[in-house]
């Protein structure tokens, strides 16, 4: 079975590069204007979705109902972006230059930031992973045996999380892996029932972008994780 794991479009506070996290903000012009082209590109190359997941917040809740039309929408808690606790709603750019923060973890270094988040109110990486790897277990994995397609909408940080348990990364330090997907790029990973009855995914591929980059949009310059 295909899984396709989609990052939400943009939000105001991507482009004032302020950390969301659990904060509820719906998508600006832009990232409605890449939902809504990524769906119709995805329709015009024939792929199709049984089932769509989403995060309950509603940047990644429309991302979805933009690229899948008229489909039933089910979201699920643990499909909610990484809790980032007191940071929330504060710019990157700040917290990044303080040497002193515990912030500049977040990329940097992501195990002293899965030790150090908890302190300051936030939802741990090693808490994230949980959580994903329980989705899977429990939603996705049970429909190996079938031929359907699934569409996950998530985040950015969440979506590194699905990730490293779709590629059984259990080393922190490799969070980051080959990078952030862009916003509303798109992760495919195929998933395998073997003859013994034991599921492997196949190596995801690279993310793919499905909407018209001539926006002028360059994700490097939006917020990083989530």
């Amino acid at each position: 079975m295909d899984i396709y794991i989609a990052r939400h479009g943009t939000t105001e506070w991507n482009r004032k590069h302020k950390i969301q996290g659990r904060a509820d903000i719906p998508l600006d012009h832009n990232g409605v204007l890449m939902a809504e082209m990524s769906g119709k590109k995805l329709k015009e190359l024939g792929i199709t979705f049984d089932h769509v997941y989403s995060s309950p917040l509603i940047r990644a809740y429309e991302t979805a109902r933009l690229l899948c039309p008229g489909q039933e929408v089910i979201t699920d808690e643990r499909l909610t972006e990484l809790h980032f606790g007191q940071f929330e709603g504060q710019v990157t750019d700040i917290l990044l230059t303080d040497p002193e923060h515990p912030f500049r973890f977040f990329k940097q270094d992501p195990v002293r930031y899965n030790e150090q988040a908890p302190a300051y109110g936030g939802e741990s990486l090693a808490e994230l992973v949980e959580r994903t790897s329980s989705f899977m277990r429990e939603v996705i994995e049970p429909l190996a045996s079938t031929s359907k397609s699934v569409l996950i909408s998530g985040h950015g940080a969440l979506n590194r999380g699905l990730l490293m348990y779709v590629r059984s990364i259990t080393d922190l330090a490799d969070y980051w892996g080959m990078g952030l997907q862009n916003n509303c790029g798109i992760t495919k990973v195929t998933l395998n029932l073997m003859p013994d009855g034991t599921i492997r995914y196949a190596d995801p591929d690279e993310c793919r972008i499905y909407y018209d980059e001539s926006l002028g949009i360059d994700p490097n310059k939006l917020l990083t994780g989530n």
